[in-house]
């Protein structure tokens, strides 16, 4: 029974890594998500498939998400309007309903890119690297997985951000023990693996891309904010 238990806990945190947490399903979210998925299928069998589209796409996108993030999570940011119109509780749900959004259309996005431009570059013995490419994709998505599950949705979801205040104490298990920030790096490697895969250039480039300016969020906001809540354990409301 724990591990039928343990086995379904895994995957709804797939799912709320992928956008869709379901605990906070919600009439309007669930239309949204309903119609990104449709998105998704039309895009993947659409005849009029392009590479402008597909970068447009990923612009659109990771511009939304990144965007999103930064410009709400920062110390004096837009989360301060969500709260003060919509209190802690609708405020924060409000957001996390929004970052599940971008959440899902980054990701799709990437996935949609790789498949448009699939064999820009070939791989020599690519048949006895399938092997290995797929390793890569399997560490770096077990090691996110683990992570989001180590340290739970709302930490995922930058709930302790949002209300400028901790809601846990620092992981200091799982994948934690190991790395400074798996969901950021290791965790991040899969996408690198689906485009060498799919011999994408601009799939490595996005990949490349992608990460980066998650790095960037992490160091200009987000360690700024570990800095000052749980090391210096100055709160802001």
């Amino acid at each position: 029974m724990k591990i039928v238990q343990s086995i379904l806990q895994y995957l709804k945190t797939i799912l709320a890594i992928s956008g869709f947490r379901i605990d906070h399903a919600t009439v309007l979210r669930s239309i949204f998500m309903g119609l990104s998925v449709l998105l998704t299928i039309y895009l993947s069998n659409s005849a009029h498939v392009s590479t402008g589209l597909a970068l447009g796409y990923f612009a659109v996108s990771t511009l939304a998400y990144i965007g999103f993030i930064t410009l709400c999570l920062k110390e004096h940011g837009w989360r301060k309007k969500f709260i003060t119109k919509f209190g802690e509780v609708d405020g924060y749900l409000k957001f996390e309903g929004i970052l599940a959004f971008c959440f899902y259309h980054n990701g799709a996005s990437i996935g949609y890119l790789n498949v448009v431009t699939a064999g820009s570059f070939e791989i020599m013995y690519m048949e006895y690297l399938k092997y290995i490419i797929g390793g890569i994709v399997l560490v770096g998505f077990v090691v996110k997985l683990w992570a989001a599950q180590v340290v739970g949705w709302d930490i995922y979801y930058w709930k302790d951000m949002f209300l400028g205040r901790k809601i846990s104490d620092f992981a200091v298990r799982g994948p934690y023990k190991y790395f400074a920030n798996p969901m950021y790096g290791i965790g991040q490697i899969q996408a690198y693996g689906f485009a060498i895969w799919y011999g994408s250039t601009y799939g490595l480039g996005v990949a490349l891309l992608n990460q980066s300016l998650v790095f960037i969020f992490f160091f200009l906001v987000e360690k700024k904010f570990i800095q000052r809540v749980y090391i210096q354990g100055k709160e802001t409301i």
